[in-house]
């Protein structure tokens, strides 16, 4: 038995088997239904997502009178579908001529066989010649009745506008992801092909979303790998990196570890790697990490999952800083015809990035220096200065270890009765089921701070800590409590345990964790005492901290009031007072809390020379 091509056996014969066109599907059976038959359609979209296939069965559904649903073809059209002599597919790419067009003009006049619509499809219109053009356009502008043309191309920018002016335009959609992949699973599973769910995500990668182009990297991954369809057939047969590889390479280019990286990327490209999908593969890794760090919401990642973004160890600054890096990479790689020595040097360009940027860092810590030296009127010998420098880093390392355990808050709060819906404590936090207009409080508290301290180490033996809010005061925060807002921030907090912080947003997102979170709304979060009380303190000492509150603001929303409560009877006793007074419809009036004071100008490093000058 002949063997026939995967994308050949499961092309669509029918309206219900097209994928990921429905726009284009429900709109051609509207017109079916309601015998609107336009005389010229022209199908655009990118190579192997349905174009032809679909032309082919709406000429078909046209031609079938056989059922009563006019959408449906019967058994005995789609049987005879490739031999209906009403229906004529004509390649324009071989027959661009003059004189092909003539021919068809004059052939066009004749009556259908045995269907109502004689269907001509012609396939890369855009390939026919100028004087084609030409000759095609009279029959489009006064066709005869039973005669219909679909043209099909990838490229509509080159047919003439007067021929644009005739026709129905339908734009074909890339065909996602998601649709690709099911649709292999499904082909697979019927040819009892055994497959990695892994493999079927780079097969859909490299199709670039045509379907017709998957089936048929799966048949040659299929032939490569005598029988099934593992991944690392897909990387070798097709020179693409794993994930695995792309998030090593830029970990490594973070850290320094050039060498490792270029072992590897050596060892790539002896295997065959294709540099284009080397370049497009390290863009998706760099903007899927951007994506999430962003959103925290995975399903918008395309290349990644879960377990990658756990292992990545680059921050922010250096993904936006490669991103650009590569992009002109990409576009340099088009015309290069040393596109492997273009790729490692942009490998070394991203590695040199970060020493730049900490060379950066350093220098403007010394300048800093200098300029207090000499803002004093003191000049600091040239043999000294790399002492000076010396000597006020270490003492940036004992300062680190400093807090400053003083804090004053002074709250104002006034307090009416207002109405309407229930809120309750449980072990796990509080919940509100309304939103509610606000009244007026006005929070003013202030606190000064040296450096910002290390929550693990300087804090690990603070076990005391008794809050100082009333129970008036948790009444009123908990009347204005969002139990949408609440589940959201908890969700965030346990995701930055997962991912790649620097040093103090490890420290917060830790002490995060550590407290619990009892309630909060859209200016406040409210923390009570979970095991540990060290949380407590290390937030109450931070919580007004620019970094901090950038740091809140980057992940939940806005600046936000930090209120701590370590007595949990207290909390419990304002909880049913508030149910108490929902249940009698005398549910306060809901507070409005002030903007979140805090000092935006005060760095860790303006801080440290202040301490330094004292």
């Amino acid at each position: 038995m002949i063997y026939k091509a995967l994308y050949r056996k499961y092309r669509p014969r029918t309206f219900d088997e097209v994928k990921g066109q429905e726009h284009i599907v429900q709109t051609l059976k509207n017109i079916i239904l309601n015998h609107k038959i336009s005389h010229a359609y022209l199908f655009c979209g990118p190579r192997g997502v349905g174009k032809t296939s679909v032309a082919k069965i709406f000429a078909s559904t046209l031609n079938c009178a056989h059922e009563q649903n006019l959408t449906k073809i019967c058994d005995y059209c789609l049987t005879n579908s490739d031999t209906n002599f009403d229906i004529i597919e004509m390649d324009a790419a071989s027959n661009n001529g003059v004189k092909e067009i003539r021919e068809l003009r004059d052939k066009i006049q004749n009556q259908p066989a045995n269907g109502k619509y004689k269907v001509y499809i012609i396939d890369e219109v855009h390939m026919l010649s100028k004087g084609a053009f030409n000759a095609l356009l009279k029959t489009l502008e006064e066709p005869p009745a039973h005669a219909i043309f679909i043209l099909a191309t990838t490229d509509p920018q080159k047919i003439p506008l007067t021929i644009l002016s005739r026709v129905q335009r339908y734009n074909f959609r890339k065909i996602s992801l998601d649709v690709i992949i099911t649709q292999l699973k499904n082909v697979l599973t019927k040819e009892n092909i055994k497959f990695e769910d892994e493999a079927l995500t780079y097969i859909a990668r490299l199709a670039a979303g045509g379907l017709r182009d998957a089936l048929s990297i799966a048949d040659q991954a299929l032939a490569y790998g005598n029988g099934k369809i593992s991944l690392q057939d897909i990387i070798y047969a097709f020179g693409i990196s794993s994930n695995n590889n792309l998030v090593f390479i830029l970990n490594n280019l973070f850290l320094g570890k050039i060498n490792d990286v270029l072992e590897l990327f050596e060892n790539l490209k002896n295997a065959g790697l294709d540099p284009y999908h080397f370049a497009a593969g390290l863009m998706a890794v760099l903007k899927d990490y951007l994506i999430f760090n962003k959103t925290f919401d995975p399903m918008l990642m395309e290349l990644l999952n879960e377990s990658d973004i756990e292992t990545i160890v680059f921050d922010i600054n250096y993904a936006f800083k490669s991103m650009d890096i590569i992009y002109k990479l990409n576009k340099d790689l088009i015309y290069s015809q040393t596109q492997f020595q273009l790729i490692e040097l942009a490998l070394i360009k991203m590695a040199n990035s970060v020493e730049n940027s900490n060379i950066n860092t350093e220098q403007n810590a010394k300048n800093n220096i200098y300029q207090n030296l000499e803002h004093k009127g003191e000049k600091m010998p040239k043999n000294k200065l790399e002492d000076t420098v010396k000597i006020a880093l270490e003492q940036t390392q004992e300062m680190l270890i400093e807090a400053n355990d003083q804090m004053e808050n002074t709250l104002e709060i006034n307090n009416d009765i207002l109405s309407q819906s229930e809120q309750f404590l449980d072990d796990e936090g509080l919940i509100s089921t309304a939103e509610f207009s606000i009244d007026d409080i006005s929070v003013n508290e202030s606190k000064s701070f040296k450096l910002i301290p290390n929550y693990r180490i300087e804090y690990k033996n603070k076990k005391d800590y008794v809050d100082n809010l009333d129970e008036d005061f948790l009444v009123n925060l908990l009347n204005i409590s969002n139990r949408e807002i609440l589940d959201k921030y908890k969700e965030k907090i346990n995701i930055l345990s997962q991912i790649h912080l620097d040093q103090h947003q490890r420290n917060f997102a830790e002490a995060l964790k550590d407290a619990r979170l009892y309630s909060a709304g859209e200016k406040f979060m409210l923390f009570g005492l979970k095991e540990d009380p060290s949380a407590l303190k290390y937030l109450e000492d931070v919580s007004k901290i620019s970094l901090f509150q950038n740091f809140v603001a980057q992940y939940f929303d806005d600046y936000k009031h930090i209120f701590l409560v370590s007595d949990l009877a207290k909390l419990k006793r304002a909880a049913k007072t508030i149910t108490e007074l929902f249940n009698t419809n005398q549910r306060p009036k809901p507070i409005i809390l002030g903007d979140v004071e805090f000092d935006k100008h005060l760095t860790p490093t303006k801080m440290l020379f202040e301490e330094l000058n004292d």
